[in-house]
């Protein structure tokens, strides 16, 4: 159930989105699918009246919350240095591969 604070549409919840994070303004049908599906184990509070979709300011706020805090523990901490050093090789590959020539005479034919 949405909170008694003013209703607003999924339209302006876009825009409200967008306004609020910086971010490109995502379609009304992301936040029509958030109310829906949810992500990251949580739904975006909205309720369908007369056809339309509504939501409020405080819904949107909280669910920005939830999906942009990620809990220590889902972290993982090793994948870093064994996919830095990957990355490394293949740098180091890259380089190797357009490393520029030394000028040189050229034979004469």
């Amino acid at each position: 159930m949405v909170s008694t604070t003013t209703k607003i549409s999924m339209t302006e919840g876009a825009a409200y989105w967008a306004r609020i994070t910086g971010a490109p303004r995502p379609h009304r049908s992301t936040l029509i699918r958030w109310a829906i599906k949810g992500c990251r184990g949580k739904r975006l509070r909205a309720e369908p009246l007369a056809g339309r979709w509504f939501t409020t300011t405080d819904a949107i706020e909280e669910f920005l919350r939830h999906v942009t805090t990620l809990p220590t523990d889902a972290v993982d901490r090793t994948a870093g240095p064994a996919r830095a050093a990957q990355v490394q090789r293949v740098l180091d590959d890259l380089d190797q591969m357009i490393e520029p020539k030394r000028p040189g005479r050229r034979k004469a034919k």
